[in-house]
């Protein structure tokens, strides 16, 4: 019989009596193994739902963790078949990625449009992979693809970096670590993306400007050649059967050309010998110094330098500077991210004086070679008026107006040089091959 409970004009039926099953248990009462597995499940199913919480917390979408799960279910056996059979082709394209760099260009892109989908609300390892699925060049592609599964286990983005010390410069780094501080990632990202684009621009514009001249030197150098092992031997055959002597252009002219066709792989072993030690030197701590500062003092290239040199110097520290970071961690960053082991220790030693109590425009005072004048009053009235990004800013500016100036009149500054080296190569080989032609038909004549 039916048992109702009436509570505050509602009625209820009360609970059922416990009837035996046919397994002898109660109806309603589990067994208690049963009881068990369905707490295992229960578990198990709370525990994939947090973990999937926590995979959309960090930034990952409902199709983007599938996506992943999908590439991470492997079965045993493929496993133990890729175990066994490694793709020779598949390492070699690694070590040829490896090989390859980044350029330039590459980097800037990616930044912006890193520095866009975060701006438009797209969490950061979302628009990582989003990045890595689109980029064309493969090292960056494998790069960005792997700081993305970095950042699914926590790490940050500019801890990531670190472990691409040879695509991100230190001064990109510290730059978004402030940024991740001061959750100001998106306006610091576009600043990067702007000074990585201005140096850009500076280096295609130099690039440019050096291509008329490189090229109009090596078609000279290929002329030459051709002229030394295919014209001059045989005019040096028929000089051979005068026996008036040689004038000594034409001699000169002639051991050219029999070491050129006798003695090439001693040429091609001193050229070698010559590259190889200079890639040595360069690659020591001294030599790398030695390096910087004969460029530093080059005729044409050399104020160039100096110019290009306090533009990004200037640049960084404003960069830095209005990311948060201390002046005096912000020139640390920068020496080592200038580019130039000369002014790397100039301002490193700044850093220290800095560290110390010193302004940093009256540390740069007394050195007009690597920082002029102007520089260092402008850094030192930016330090009393609390103001030195803005006017680091200028100076940036400034400078890198007059590198754009500088390689604008590059091309035009070369032009004479390569006319005077053309004209005295060509003016060399011509009198050495027609003073004996002209002496040979002298005698003739008198014959």
């Amino acid at each position: 019989m039916k048992k109702f409970t009436r509570l505050q004009g509602r009625t209820f039926r009360s609970r059922p009596e416990a009837r035996e099953t046919s397994e002898g248990s109660p109806r309603g009462i589990l067994p208690r193994g049963k009881r068990a597995e369905g707490a295992t499940k229960n578990m198990a199913e709370a525990n994939a739902q947090a973990a999937a919480v926590t995979k959309l917390e960090i930034g990952l979408s409902k199709e983007d963790q599938a996506r992943i799960d999908s590439l991470r279910e492997v079965t045993l056996d493929s496993g133990k078949e890729a175990m066994k059979f490694v793709n020779p082709i598949a390492k070699f394209n690694e070590f040829l990625i490896g090989l390859g760099g980044v350029p330039l260009r590459e980097k800037v892109t990616f930044f912006q449009l890193l520095a866009v989908m975060i701006n438009a609300g797209v969490p950061i390892i979302r628009s990582l992979y989003v990045l890595s699925d689109q980029n064309k060049n493969p090292k960056l592609k494998k790069i960005i693809h792997a700081m993305a599964k970095q950042m699914e286990q926590g790490n940050t983005l500019s801890s990531v970096m670190e472990e691409h010390p040879r695509v991100f410069t230190e001064a990109e780094r510290g730059m978004i670590a402030s940024g991740e501080a001061s959750g100001n990632l998106n306006e610091i990202l576009h600043d990067i993306a702007r000074q990585a684009e201005k140096s850009a621009m500076i280096l295609s514009k130099v690039k440019g400007a050096m291509i008329y001249p490189i090229s109009i030197l090596t078609i000279m150098l290929v002329v030459v050649i051709l002229m030394l092992t295919m014209v001059v031997p045989k005019l040096t055959d028929l000089f051979a059967g005068s026996a008036t002597e040689l004038p000594m252009s034409t001699r000169i002219l002639v051991g050219m050309s029999d070491f050129a066709l006798h003695s090439w792989p001693i040429l091609i072993g001193g050229i070698a010998a010559i590259a190889g030690g200079f890639i040595m030197l360069k690659r020591s701590k001294k030599g790398r110094y030695y390096i910087d500062t004969a460029l530093l003092y080059l005729p044409i290239f050399g104020k160039l330098m100096r110019e290009l040199m306090i533009s990004r110097f200037a640049r960084m520290l404003a960069s830095l500077m209005d990311a948060g970071l201390p002046i005096v961690k912000a020139l640390e960053i920068n020496a080592n991210a200038v580019g130039n082991e000369v002014y790397k220790k100039r301002i490193m030693f700044a850093s220290q004086d800095v560290a110390q109590g010193i302004p940093l425009g009256e540390n740069l005072t007394g050195n007009d070679f690597l920082f002029p004048p102007m520089v260092s009053s402008m850094v030192l009235v930016g330090e009393q008026t609390a103001n030195l990004s803005e006017v680091a800013v200028k100076i940036a500016s400034h400078y890198e107006a007059q590198v754009d100036n500088a390689v604008g009149s590059l091309s035009k500054l070369m032009e004479p040089v390569i006319l005077v080296v053309m004209g005295s190569m060509v003016g060399f080989i011509v009198a050495a091959i027609m003073q004996p032609i002209m002496a040979l038909s002298d005698l003739t004549s008198i014959v």
